[in-house]
């Protein structure tokens, strides 16, 4: 197949997802609309919080950046700090959640970031890898675990069954695809190949690439994972605690609206991991409108009341969503004015004679892009 033709194929794919995204929010808007008494009580519910739940919903939201920036911190290692990683993970996810097919947009905005404090192409490479590998299996074993530990209350049915075997499924074809092919030297020889040719079809237009080799760099790429993967329990552990925390918020939600008995521990995490799973594979950025009527639409099966669970998922939502792209962006600007001021007082100072006006074989610099 020709480059013509897969990069018509893949444009194809992008404005079919565009539009089945459009088409889905303007579905939910009209339910929204023929729903507004709902709505409306629900926004009543939930400014009728305590303080004390505010308070623990504010801390447990603080805990949840700061636990997937460290995530990134440890990631790319010396010498980010936690403070850069916070603006990493923000921006990106700001760029992801709130732009449609904004992923390729977020790692460029990333990488603008994380090149300036002089980590390297395949570390930032790895880090994307790594977090976004256990990410998707701590994704997928947190309902399996869910479920498991509801069952010990109740008799599996049918359903039960299918989605443990299909989970189970999925996570072992996935470990045994990445074990396969991070041991595989004919792979890395295969795509370094590919790399390799398509940097040269590039170099005539990008002058700095041809200082690098992309082969090198898919080489220590895959030794760094090669080592997180030897032991993977701490990375898992630290997702899992991050996701879990995005349970407790809707949790802490839940109670403050008055939910009680009626919706027990195991259930509701239960419901929780598997709707955020299927929220997963939502055509809109972020879920957005997929997760709030899934999540509202499951624990009201589970038997909590439609106004509590609908003000309880807006208050989750608006913590997990609405805040980290409104911090994303103010970082991204805040970050943007300050490097303006370094580059500014380099200036001022005279040319550092230690820079030769190398750049990384990523060059992309989103400040100039958005």
């Amino acid at each position: 197949m020709s480059e013509a033709a897969t990069e018509r194929i893949v444009k194809d794919r992008s404005k079919l997802r565009v539009a089945a995204g459009s088409g889905l929010l303007l579905i939910l808007a009209v339910a929204v609309w023929f729903q507004r008494d709902i709505v409306t009580g629900a926004l009543r519910e939930s400014r009728a919080l305590p303080a004390t739940a505010i308070v623990l919903l504010v801390l447990l939201a603080l805990y949840e950046r700061w636990s997937r920036a460290d995530i990134v911190r440890r990631l790319l290692g010396d010498p980010i700090g936690i403070g850069t990683a916070v603006t990493v993970h923000d921006v990106g996810t700001a760029v992801s959640k709130g732009v449609p097919m904004g992923g390729a947009l977020g790692t460029a905005m990333r990488w603008t970031i994380v090149r300036d404090s002089g980590v390297s192409a395949a570390r930032f490479t790895t880090m994307l890898f790594a977090y976004g590998i256990a990410t998707t299996f701590v994704s997928w074993l947190l309902p399996f675990a869910a479920l498991l530990v509801d069952l010990t209350r109740r008799s599996a049915d049918a359903t039960d069954i299918l989605i443990l075997t299909a989970i189970a499924l999925v996570v072992i074809a996935s470990a045994v695809f990445w074990v396969l092919t991070l041991r595989s030297d004919r792979l890395e020889a295969w795509t370094g190949a590919r790399l390799r040719a398509i940097w040269l079809r590039l170099a005539p237009r990008v002058p700095s690439l041809g200082a690098h080799d992309p082969a090198v760099g898919l080489a220590e790429v895959r030794t760094e994972l090669h080592a997180i993967v030897r032991n993977p329990a701490v990375l898992l552990l630290r997702t899992a605690a991050a996701q879990a925390c995005g349970s407790l918020i809707l949790l802490v939600a839940l109670r403050g609206v008055g939910v009680g008995d009626e919706l027990g521990l195991t259930e509701f995490f239960r419901v929780f991991f598997l709707t955020h799973l299927l929220g997963t594979f939502a055509p809109t950025p972020g879920g957005v409108g997929v997760v709030e009527a899934g999540m509202t639409g499951a624990l009201v099966a589970a038997g909590v009341g439609t106004e509590q669970a609908l003000a309880s998922v807006i208050v989750y939502r608006f913590l997990t969503y609405v805040l980290p792209i409104a911090s994303g962006a103010a970082l991204w600007a805040w970050w943007r004015v300050a490097r303006k001021g370094d580059e500014s007082a380099r200036l001022a100072s005279g040319p550092d004679p230690c820079d030769d006006g190398s750049r990384g074989p990523a060059d992309v610099d989103a400040s100039r892009v958005v």
